[in-house]
């Protein structure tokens, strides 16, 4: 048989989830033992939203991992355009103003706008 020799009332303190263990097995009185039976439920929806917060928090960690699992070879395509990008730019640089440059023309030198073609451009 459960001995009820708890008689003080908790007044509204805070119990800590071992003193709501005692309070719902001791209490004498049934309002103390009804707030005891509430702080304990409230006590567990806390934790519960807490574990809650970290599996949304794990999830989002897992998304972001995977996300960063596919980085590296978006960078090394990335790297590989700049690389093809350069070779275009130092072809270009050598055609314009290296040797691959050609000799440039007035078309018309009487007209007031004084055009002016490349012979021919070589990029390769």
């Amino acid at each position: 048989m459960a001995n009820y020799f708890d008689n003080s009332h908790i007044d509204g303190k805070q119990l800590t989830p071992q003193q709501i263990a005692d309070a719902i097995r001791h209490k004498k009185f049934g309002v103390d033992v009804r707030e005891a039976m509430a702080q304990g439920l409230e006590y567990c929806m806390t934790q519960a939203q807490k574990v809650d917060k970290v599996e949304s928090d794990l999830s989002n960690l897992s998304k972001r991992v995977t996300a960063l699992e596919v980085l590296p070879s978006e960078v090394a395509e990335v790297k590989r355009d700049i690389g093809t990008i350069n070779k275009q730019i130092d072809k270009l640089n050598v055609a314009v103003f290296g040797d691959g440059a050609t000799a440039v023309q007035t078309i018309s030198s009487n007209q007031e706008n004084h055009s002016q073609i490349a012979e021919e451009v070589k990029l390769d």
